[in-house]
């Protein structure tokens, strides 16, 4: 999970941003990192999967401001779970891939 941790949390260039700016580009990079899981799993048999990916998504995408204004402890605790539900989506990926015929 800390690789992904530490894929979020590669941040800005620029070491003179603002907390909230680091923040808000977190989460938009776990919402790029989302939509190209849903985008991968276009050809999932079950479509509610995908679904839920796209909608979890678009909260997170809504709430990008409020959760870049988030104390220390909540921020964290949201990247935690991202982490968690990115490395379980990555396993599914793949064990969905040992199936698939290429």
């Amino acid at each position: 999970m800390s690789d992904i941790v530490a894929d979020l949390l590669r941040l800005s260039e620029d070491p003179n941003a603002d907390p909230r700016t680091r923040r808000r580009k977190t989460m938009e990079r776990l919402v790029q990192t989302l939509l190209a899981m849903a985008d991968a799993d276009i050809g999932s048999e079950d479509p509610r999967h995908r679904h839920s990916i796209i909608h979890l998504t678009t909260i997170i995408r809504d709430m990008t401001g409020r959760i870049a204004e988030a104390d220390d402890a909540t921020f964290s605790a949201i990247v935690r779970e991202a982490a968690m539900l990115i490395r379980s989506l990555q396993r599914r990926q793949a064990a969905a891939a040992r199936f698939t015929v290429h």
